[in-house]
């Protein structure tokens, strides 16, 4: 090989090498990128379950709330005769 020759292939090895790992860091960024989207996503879906969650126990405790205070009203008959105003 001449001096030429080897130059251009020495270049070109470099341009292929140089690619190499523009290629990787291309690709590596990619997949970070997509793993902190994924991670991001179920964090959302975490937190909304959470809140769905928070909000069932809030209405069941509601409505036991509502059942405890019906029981401790209580119910008159209704009466027969009618009142009469004593003054």
């Amino acid at each position: 090989l001449t001096e030429q020759e080897r130059v251009e292939e020495g270049r070109r090895m470099f341009q292929i090498f140089a690619a190499r790992m523009f290629e990787q860091r291309v690709l590596t960024a990619y997949r970070e990128e997509v793993a902190a989207e994924k991670q991001n996503q179920l964090l959302r879906e975490i937190e909304a379950e959470q809140r769905l969650q928070e909000e069932r126990e809030a209405k069941k405790a509601k409505e036991a709330q509502k059942k405890k205070d019906k029981k401790k009203c209580v119910h008159l008959p209704s009466l027969s005769f009618p009142l009469v105003d004593l003054y």
